[in-house]
């Protein structure tokens, strides 16, 4: 059975953390992560396409993180090989594995638009 998209556990973990009558934190925490890391991975295909193998992993790096905070657990493990690929200095190892991560941002993106469409909905009708 194929893991899901995002971990269901960090996702309800998220949730609970929204004091009553406050801002939903999981919209605010994935809203961040839509708006932040199409920057950082713009940044690691340039690093990767120019060859600098050390910005590739900084960049590497910096989404495993953003991967982890929200459960994105494909995203997550491709950033681990390409931050591990990284430090090897093997960019020729690492075409796979930045399409691999184009493709996992992809999911993940797709799927927090789901999660947050309806959040937004039922604060839009709220207002």
């Amino acid at each position: 059975m194929p893991l899901p998209v995002l971990d269901p556990a960090v996702i309800a973990t998220l949730r609970q953390l929204t004091p009553p009558g406050e801002p939903d934190v999981l919209s605010e925490v994935l809203g961040l992560f839509l708006s932040d890391a199409p920057g950082r991975m713009t940044r690691l295909r340039t690093a990767w396409r120019d060859g600098d193998a050390v910005a590739v992993q900084r960049s590497a790096h910096s989404l495993k993180g953003s991967a982890g905070n929200i459960g994105a657990i494909a995203m997550l493990a491709v950033c681990k090989e390409l931050d591990e690929q990284d430090r090897a200095g093997d960019l020729a190892a690492m075409t796979p594995l930045v399409a691999s991560l184009d493709a996992e941002y992809a999911k993940v993106a797709a799927e927090i638009q789901r999660l947050i469409k309806p959040s937004e909905e039922i604060r839009r009708s709220g207002e």
